[in-house]
């Protein structure tokens, strides 16, 4: 009997633990369950209010942005210096090792066509004539005779600028830098996807070489101005006279810089001779930046499939990557009032120099419409690797370092925490480049030019 009990009521306590565990089992389950659901129904409210939001907020309330020929239209560029036109990019590709131009590649540069071009061109006022037309011919006689006599003087200046900047970061140094090389004129463009340069939809428009065409489209557009007189009297055709240029580049225009300078020695029916290339705090992979390694071009296929692809990829990335980049973009830009401030300090060597006037420069681009899609197209254009040339960066300045008639000078600051320079990579490129003159500037960061502009003509005086 005693374990008949026992045997009962260690059954009865073993079956009412069990109906504790499976209450509560039932109960935490049930709370989980309840927990997940309310945590969906959260997540779901939380996204479909903010579409909704993003999509009133672009709807009624967008960023203020105008086009580049509102601005011209009305009298409104950003400088007295400014000047919008359109030019079709020269084409350079071949003067950089490339293939041959495929039927591909024909097609994407007639869709490419011309380009609304924003530039800075400041003439010397020593050029500008005076008096009546006569005076001018016979000046211009005259200075082509002295320049006979004189293989080093500079009729033009070219200026390329760097990532996130515009033609206008060169505006501080542009007229003074012009005088002091004596030349007749200076000249920088926005390139495209930067400043108030169009931003055509051909990923071909946004690299290194087609920058460098639009630059030599204006040189070309800019022969043609100076050299034919009031009375219509083309002075070009009679003299067939090399022109002498310096070209300068900042940080990421270095490169078009030397490109810029490559194929202005390789084609002679340029008729320029780059005599002085200046390269800013220059961003060139495999001297002062990491080498990416050589990529070939992927060709497009044919496939029915591919293209199917493809469309649903473009589809995609524009719905899911595109519009939410941009959006985010416009509004960490136009929102927040000390954007461009905090971003520009870490390009200074003493912020404490950086100045309102500074400030605007990089920033009043950014009222420009579809700023923000100019941007995606030139980052998806590096990555897609569009470039057809087989020379790397160090080759380039290695083969313009070895032109016979040209100088090449690089300059940098001793702060400059962008493209670090400083040390080990000055000491790599006086040891690889001998012939290229290198110049420090103590305590200035990756924009001298704009951060000292007296100290900077004064040291590039100096060397020159």
């Amino acid at each position: 009997f005693l374990v008949r009990m026992l045997i009962s009521l260690s059954s009865a306590a073993m079956s009412w633990k069990q109906f504790i565990t499976l209450t509560f089992t039932v109960h935490h389950r049930l709370v989980s369950a309840t927990m997940k659901n309310v945590m969906v129904i959260l997540v779901r409210y939380l996204i479909v209010s903010s579409v909704a939001k993003l999509c009133l907020q672009e709807l009624m309330s967008p960023p203020s942005r105008v086009t580049t020929k509102y601005l011209a239209d009305n009298d409104l560029l950003p400088s007295r210096l400014s000047r919008y036109q359109f030019a079709t990019p020269m084409d350079v590709n071949d003067v950089m090792g490339g293939d041959a131009s495929s039927e591909e590649d024909d097609v994407e540069k007639r869709a490419m066509k011309s380009i609304g071009v924003h530039s800075l061109q400041y003439t010397n006022p020593s050029y500008v004539s005076e008096v009546n037309a006569e005076q001018q011919h016979q000046r211009r006689k005259l200075q082509n005779k002295e320049q006979q006599h004189n293989s080093n003087s500079i009729d033009a200046v070219y200026l390329h600028h760097g990532f996130g900047a515009s033609s206008l970061s060169w505006l501080p140094v542009l007229p003074s830098l012009t005088k002091q090389l004596g030349a007749r004129v200076g000249v920088a463009h926005d390139s495209v996807g930067f400043g108030f340069t169009d931003r055509p939809q051909s990923l071909e428009a946004y690299s290194a070489e087609a920058n460098v065409g639009i630059g030599l489209e204006l040189l070309d557009d800019d022969d043609a101005k100076a050299t034919v007189d009031s009375s219509g009297e083309n002075e070009k055709s009679e003299t067939g006279k090399e022109r002498n240029i310096a070209i300068f580049g900042h940080s990421m225009g270095a490169k078009a810089a030397l490109i810029m300078a490559l194929a202005c020695s390789k084609r002679e029916d340029l008729r320029l001779n780059p005599s002085l290339v200046v390269i800013v705090a220059p961003a060139l992979e495999g001297v002062s930046l990491p080498s990416r390694g050589s990529s070939t071009k992927k060709k497009a296929s044919n496939n029915k499939i591919s293209q199917l692809l493809r469309s649903i990829w473009v589809t995609w990335r524009k719905i899911f990557l595109d519009y939410p980049f941009r959006y985010g973009l416009r509004r960490l830009v136009g929102g927040s009032p000390n954007f461009w401030r905090k971003g520009l300090a870490s390009a200074w060597g003493d912020p404490k120099r950086l100045s309102d006037s500074d400030v605007l420069r990089f920033q009043w681009p950014s009222i420009g419409m579809g700023w923000e899609q100019g941007l995606l197209n030139l980052v998806r254009s590096k990555l897609s690797s569009s470039s057809k040339s087989v020379l790397d960066d160090g080759e380039l300045l290695q083969q313009v370092s070895s032109l016979p008639n040209t100088k090449v000078v690089i300059i940098y600051g001793s702060r400059d925490r962008i493209v670090k320079f400083e040390g080990s990579v000055a000491e790599k490129v006086k040891k690889e480049f001998p012939t290229v003159h290198i110049v420090r500037m103590e305590g200035l960061g990756h924009d001298p030019y704009e951060e000292d502009v007296d100290g900077f003509l004064r040291e590039l005086k100096a060397v020159v």
